[in-house]
């Protein structure tokens, strides 16, 4: 009981962070082609994801989605509009793809992506689209660093002093509700103490 006190005291106590909560952006390819295909400027951070969905419902046509950035090249499986299913609602060709999934995973995504949609039909191809997508740094203050963990200098900006008293509130509050928790808990351990009982 003693360690679970403990270990909700210390959580109590961390400083509140602001993380940034994942994002999947979803590109849908239909007969009008992607949409859209330029994503908003400030959509994506580092460790969001985009999955590139083949909807174009044209009889033969396939789709690859292509993103480039820095000389660097990455191509999607060939996706259809619809892949065949079992009577158990299996796929009946593994490799059959309608939908492409892509994650950021690290500062080297950072920067901008030129995104190529290759629309084929009967195999040939039938349609060139571009896009774009601008992948930002996951950056939050905490203190004086970053989130990811380069030194930086205190920002004064407009708001910092309310921002600063809304922490500082947050943390009186952990300190004190780990302190009545831990006040809680150690006395009803005492009371139910079976060596004090004899």
């Amino acid at each position: 009981m003693r360690s679970l006190a403990i270990a909700v005291s210390l959580l109590l106590l961390a400083a509140p962070v602001a993380a940034h909560e994942l994002v999947i952006y979803t590109v849908i390819n239909n007969d009008e082609g992607p949409q859209p295909a330029h994503l908003p400027e400030d959509a994506l951070k580092v460790g969001d994801s985009v999955w590139f969905w083949m909807k174009n419902p044209t009889e033969n046509a396939s789709l690859v989605v292509e993103l480039s950035k820095d000389g660097a090249t990455l191509r999607s499986p060939t996706l259809v509009f619809e892949c065949a299913l079992d009577e158990n609602g299996s796929l009946v060709d593994e490799n059959c793809k309608n939908r492409f999934d892509f994650t950021f995973t690290s500062n080297a995504t950072i920067g901008l992506w030129n995104i190529t949609y290759m629309t084929s039909v009967n195999g040939s191809l039938f349609e060139t689209l571009y896009g774009s997508v601008n992948v930002n740094p996951d950056v939050h203050m905490d203190a004086n660093h970053t989130h990811n963990g380069t030194q930086t200098n205190s920002v004064e900006n407009e708001g910092g002093s309310e921002d600063t008293m809304v922490r500082d509130l947050a943390v009186f509050f952990a300190v004190f509700s780990a302190m009545g928790l831990a006040i809680l808990l150690f006395s009803s351990e005492k009371k139910t103490d079976p060596l004090e009982e004899e």
